[in-house]
């Protein structure tokens, strides 16, 4: 199945998913904006949720493609497959992975404690995930990008 985007060689999935990472780093931000600035947690603890099931979905549905079609056919033609690739598909799933886990672990820890209302230790550790969980979407979103680019557009 080919892709939408001009001059991509990559599946509809994985245009899809370059593009719509392209929504999720704007979205995160704004979420970050309103519990810091205007002390919105509801709004807040809402774009997280739909964000991590969107991406939780976005990682299946990604997954699945890969294991029916894959991505190295696309790539081939690539002036980049057979030098840089692989180490950028490496660097990107150095942030991917973590970043993963990073999610389910803070969403799974405010859900559980109720952050807004728990004792300051749960805010702080919160508050603590979820900058290494922004700056993981950042990592993730940036490095697949460029192996993005080098893959399937170079």
């Amino acid at each position: 199945m080919d892709g939408f985007l001009p001059f991509s060689r990559a599946s509809f999935v994985l245009d899809f998913i370059a593009v719509a990472m392209a929504a999720v780093i704007p979205v995160m931000m704004i979420s970050l904006f309103q519990v810091r600035k205007r002390k919105n947690i509801d709004l807040h603890r809402r774009l997280q949720i739909i964000l991590g099931v969107v991406l939780g979905l976005a990682i299946l549905i990604f997954e699945l493609d890969m294991r029916l079609y894959g991505w190295r056919q696309y790539a081939e033609p690539s002036p980049y497959y057979d030098t840089l690739v692989m180490p950028a598909l490496l660097v990107h799933l150095v942030f991917a992975i973590p970043t993963l886990l990073l999610w389910i672990f803070t969403i799974f820890m405010a859900l559980r404690h109720r952050i807004h209302t728990s004792t300051g230790k749960h805010r702080i550790r919160h508050k603590l995930f979820g900058r290494l969980s922004a700056y993981a979407m950042l990592g993730t979103t940036v490095s697949g990008w460029l192996f993005f680019w080098l893959a399937f557009m170079a």
